[in-house]
């Protein structure tokens, strides 16, 4: 399954659940977009925040992953994929 979209304000991406999550992001310009997981089932908790495009892995062991623009100027389009 791949999530694909893209931040043209704050806001949260879906939720996705899986093993490995692979993440792209591509900045057009500032933001600031948390990667978040939910390891106790009820509250999100930040693992980092990216302010430039990376692709990266996360290890999620099954555990709920979403992203989370916390601050924007600028597009940022973002795929997860698991």
């Amino acid at each position: 399954m791949i999530e694909k979209g893209t931040f043209a304000a704050t806001g949260q991406s879906p939720v996705v659940v899986g093993n490995k999550v692979y993440v792209d992001l591509t900045f057009a310009g500032a933001a600031t977009v948390a990667v978040e997981w939910q390891v106790d089932g009820t509250n999100w908790r930040k693992l980092a925040d990216k302010t430039a495009s990376e692709q990266f892995v996360i290890d999620a062991g099954g555990v709920p992953v979403r992203l989370n623009c916390t601050a924007f100027t600028n597009s940022v389009s973002y795929a997860l994929k698991v």
